[in-house]
């Protein structure tokens, strides 16, 4: 059951966006996930899979004990599009399990979004909590 919690909030945030298949590109693909924190038992039972898991979407090959040092050399590059939530340690992965299975239950194009930008999906729920909307131009 743990493995399942991590891979789904490597890979489920209200912010990640999500490609239809005319919009989804392997750089694009790689982008779409979350480094999250789990404490002691993520560094060292884990080995920082969970923190560093950004990194390992773009290289798989890189070794764990290098993959902090890679980690922080993608940051500038990526730039807005790195995203991470590394707050509370393991008591805030189980706080993100919990917003993430609340806020996103679906996704869909922003709303007005024309053009290539109906092929960039966000994440709703039916409370209408989430991420807004936002008006994107083709």
């Amino acid at each position: 059951m743990p493995t399942v919690a991590i891979t789904y909030l490597q890979h489920t945030d209200p912010s990640l966006p999500h490609y239809s298949p005319e919009e989804w590109t392997f750089v694009r693909g790689c982008a779409a996930t979350i480094d999250r924190e789990f404490g002691f038992i993520g560094r060292h039972l884990f080995h920082g899979i969970i923190e560093t898991h950004v990194l390992h979407h773009y290289v798989s090959t890189i070794p764990f004990y290098h993959a902090d040092e890679a980690s922080e050399a993608i940051k500038p590059v990526m730039g807005k599009h790195y995203r991470a939530d590394t707050r509370g340690g393991a008591l805030g992965f189980i706080k993100a399990l919990y917003k993430s299975a609340r806020m996103c239950q679906w996704v869909e194009p922003a709303e007005g979004a024309v053009g290539k930008g109906k092929g960039v999906l966000f994440f709703r729920n039916h409370n209408g909590l989430g991420t807004k909307p936002a008006h994107l131009k083709a």
